[in-house]
């Protein structure tokens, strides 16, 4: 089985090492790791970079059997929007989605952090309404629904700091056990 592994990893100034220590625990699993930090990109024009990463991280994840994200907030309380999109690309082949978080608290209390519950304004049905207008999202969800929800129907599952250890490896753990 081939795994893409989709996250904001390849942004940390260790990335190659954070990639060395995960394609290593998919191996220890049976799983084949796709990392695309791993894409040779010396050569290019710089105006050629972005889409030689993009159409070199599309054809990992059209070779790959799963993927397995990382959706650590980042830079925001929310997913990394790459991460998001490769998710969603994911989903829309039909392909099983697994996601992951080193943060335990859902979506809801991640936006009102720092800001306070007192700072809500809480609507007549009950909706709670953020300093910048928006209401904000509360299904009890790790992130957007719409990420969640693609997990849980692709026959995936997350994994996050609340209920695991170590969530990447508990998504391995869980990959590794679909059939085929």
């Amino acid at each position: 089985m081939k795994a893409y592994l989709a996250g904001p990893d390849v942004f940390r100034a260790d990335a190659a090492a954070i990639g060395a220590r995960k394609k290593a625990a998919c191996r220890a699993y049976g799983i084949e790791p796709l990392y695309p930090f791993d894409q040779a990109l010396e050569g290019f024009a710089p105006g050629a970079v972005s889409p030689a990463i993009f159409a070199g991280n599309i054809a990992m994840m059209r070779a790959a059997d799963v993927v397995i994200a990382n959706l650590t907030p980042f830079r925001s309380p929310s997913a990394d929007p790459g991460t998001a999109f490769e998710l969603g690309f994911m989903f829309a082949l039909g392909k099983p989605v697994f996601g992951y978080s080193e943060h335990a608290l859902p979506l809801f209390e991640r936006m009102t952090d720092g800001v306070g519950r007192e700072a809500l304004v809480v609507l007549a049905d009950g909706r709670s309404l953020h300093f910048d207008g928006l209401v904000v999202e509360d299904f009890d969800l790790h992130d957007n629904l719409m990420l969640i929800e693609a997990i849980m129907a692709s026959g995936g599952s997350l994994h996050t700091a609340a209920d695991a250890a170590d969530p990447f490896e508990a998504c391995l753990a869980a990959a590794s056990r679909l059939p085929g």
